[in-house]
């Protein structure tokens, strides 16, 4: 995320430190800062937003409450953006047929705007992160996401036929994108549409059709918020990336969209002085109550292994506007709605730390694992079976403990062919034995001999598990079998599987 430093400025009342000594503060604490450019009368901070902070930091704004954390300072009050709402204003119509990938809809009509270059202190905000000024229109929307977090989409609405509806694609709908490209559109990919058709790649994406020019008069401007998972598939699928679908795919909080639609709203009637805003349509129908986390102050001190006193907590926890109250003997925090990267009491105590100082955290050794019983002898048998397997030329492999089918689902999967634990090693041992047998002219090998020991999981249980594959060698996988079985003085209850080549069992 690039930060100007300038722009960043205009949240405070005192100066702010110098940019490379801000950029280590930043460094210490929050996030690495990959680099601290000069551009003109302005200096850029390159912020390496991870993705456990990207929900609220990929943002000037966002930025901003860090430093302010950081410094114990207070940030600026911008005051009422609410835009007043004129008579006479056309109505809108909206319908959100899929409330699950679209949480909230916000949309109102602006009438008797002036489409024109934007003031030079906006041109100069979005040069200075590297972002090109198109219009006064679409940059007050792109200047809106950089300084909150909260992407907008504008369309021309004399150009929307009927109302605006949020739904799934249909199979064969097209897209023309904003630059010109052409999507084929996956079904059931979310969308925004009218009704004469497709007018975005909801989340992603604008089109053509509805594109905001020079003789545009009237518009609609839309705040909305989108479920991550739709959004990343869309963005994946048909090859978009864009700095809207960044922020989305970040779980953003719908609570946002209100406070970006006012801000954007409230900037184009200060470049249009004419323009009039209509009544805003908000679609938001389970509206989230604030999240509590109960946490006892003596659980930090522990996790943290700082002797600190309640009241340095709730000071800590204070810098960064979370709001706190005593239950008794514990301490009540409430994140503020964008705060989404804090779900339980273990973030608390990580807010509690970096607050603090890293370095304040004193060091300790790792207890020493026990190396008795059942453990260590499961460990000898499996060191014993690598010395062998690895003296008849055999490579360890590892391959992932998920797979597309199973016997124990994962509750959240990353991805669909990663939505069971494997119940064995051979699903996914066997393609990567496949895919290094054709590739072994370029290993320089005339035969590829492979193992793995990892563990498995059944409705029984885990347990720990042995495969062995081998190609272009009859039998040599079944000679090595006969070789364990001697070594360990024990049979090994197993099966050939992939012919001859593999063999996998329980050790």
């Amino acid at each position: 995320m690039k930060i100007s430093y300038q722009w960043l400025q205009t949240y405070f009342a005192k100066k702010l430190p110098e940019a490379e000594r801000l950029a280590e503060r930043l460094a210490f604490s929050f996030a690495e800062v990959e680099g601290v450019e000069k551009r003109g009368d302005d200096w850029v901070l390159d912020v390496k937003v991870l993705p456990d902070r990207a929900c609220y930091a990929l943002s000037h704004c966002g930025v901003a409450r860090e430093v302010a954390a950081l410094l114990d300072w207070k940030i600026k009050e911008k005051g009422e953006l609410s835009p007043r709402t004129s008579r006479g204003v056309r109505t809108l119509s909206v319908r959100v047929e899929d409330k699950k990938a679209c949480p909230r809809y916000r949309a109102r009509i602006i009438e008797n705007v002036s489409v024109d270059i934007s003031p030079a202190w906006l041109c100069a905000r979005l040069e200075a992160i590297g972002e090109r000024s198109i219009n006064n229109i679409v940059d007050a929307t792109n200047f809106t996401m950089f300084d909150i977090g909260q992407p907008l989409h504008a369309f021309d609405a004399d150009k929307v036929t009927g109302g605006i509806v949020v739904r799934r694609a249909k199979k064969g709908e097209a897209l023309l994108t904003l630059d010109g490209k052409e999507l084929v559109l996956e079904p059931n990919a979310l969308v925004i549409a009218d009704n004469a058709g497709v007018l975005a790649l909801a989340g992603v994406k604008g089109g053509k059709r509805a594109e905001v020019t020079k003789e545009t008069k009237n518009i609609i401007l839309e705040a909305a918020s989108f479920d991550p998972g739709v959004v990343r598939r869309a963005s994946q699928t048909h090859g978009v990336r864009t700095e809207s679908s960044r922020r989305f795919e970040n779980n953003l909080s719908p609570w946002l969209a209100g406070e970006g639609s006012d801000a954007c709203a409230a900037l184009i009637r200060r470049f249009c002085s004419d323009a009039r805003c209509g009544a805003v349509v908000d679609i938001f129908p389970k509206k989230q109550k604030p999240r509590s986390i109960i946490v006892n102050g003596g659980f930090i001190r522990t996790a943290l292994g700082m002797d600190i006193s309640d009241k340095e907590i709730r000071t800590a926890l204070a810098r960064l506007a979370l709001s706190t109250h005593s239950r008794g003997k514990t301490l009540v925090v409430v994140p503020s709605p964008e705060r989404r990267d804090i779900m339980r009491r273990e973030d608390v105590v990580e807010e509690v730390g970096r607050m603090l100082g890293y370095d304040q955290i004193p060091e300790e050794s790792l207890p020493v694992p026990p190396q008795e019983g059942e453990s260590k002898r499961e460990r000898l048998s499996e060191d014993i079976i690598r010395d062998l397997l690895v003296a008849e030329g055999f490579s360890e492999v590892f391959t992932s403990s998920f797979a597309a089918r199973g016997e124990v689902e994962i509750e959240k999967p990353l991805a669909a062919d990663k939505a069971f634990a494997r119940s064995d090693l051979f699903t996914n041992f066997y393609p990567s034995l496949l895919k290094n047998y054709a590739n072994a002219p370029l290993l320089g090998v005339d035969v590829v001999r492979q193992y793995e020991i990892g563990s498995v999981f059944t409705e029984k249980g885990e347990r720990r598990a042995l495969i062995m594959g081998a190609m272009s060698v009859k039998n040599s996988v079944r000679d090595i079998v006969g070789k364990l079985e001697k070594i360990l003085g024990r049979k090994l209850v197993g099966t050939f599987c992939g012919g001859e080549n593999v063999y996998e069992c329980t050790i």
